[in-house]
């Protein structure tokens, strides 16, 4: 892995419940200043959780605009670099391919393994469109 720029956002949230085992997923607002793993592929992400907070209320820092570290699973469609990637239903990046899908980021790294940590370049807001749409 190449060198993390200085040039990132990130903020600290309260975690909605024990994430202690879900570092480097992405994550979802799920209550004011509240964020929780998402758990549907159709979920809109507003960054990757960068600690693991052990409890309801604890500190989350969400990293939303910059290269964040990723656990993606690239076992079922395998991401290429350069990919859209978004959440998966377990918080996971896996790559985005269906028009009007919201997407977190692009693939800097390639994956074709579940469990794989890959850098992504992060897209806050962003949306996969087809080339005729």
């Amino acid at each position: 892995m190449a060198t993390q720029s200085g040039a990132v956002f990130d903020h600290t949230f309260k975690a909605a419940a024990d994430q202690s085992a879900k570092q480097y997923y992405f994550v979802e607002l799920s209550a004011a200043d509240t964020v929780a793993v998402c758990n549907a592929a159709a979920d809109r992400a507003i960054g990757v959780l960068m600690n693991k907070p052990h409890a309801a209320g604890i500190a989350a820092d969400v990293r939303i605009l910059g290269i964040a570290p990723v656990v993606s699973d690239g076992s079922g469609t395998a991401i290429a670099v350069g990919d859209y990637v978004g959440p998966s239903s377990a918080g996971k990046a896996i790559k985005k391919a269906t028009a009007d899908n919201s997407v977190a980021g692009i693939a800097l790294d390639a994956s074709s393994a579940d469990g794989t940590v890959i850098r992504v370049l992060l897209l806050p807001g962003a949306f996969f469109r087809t080339a005729g749409g």
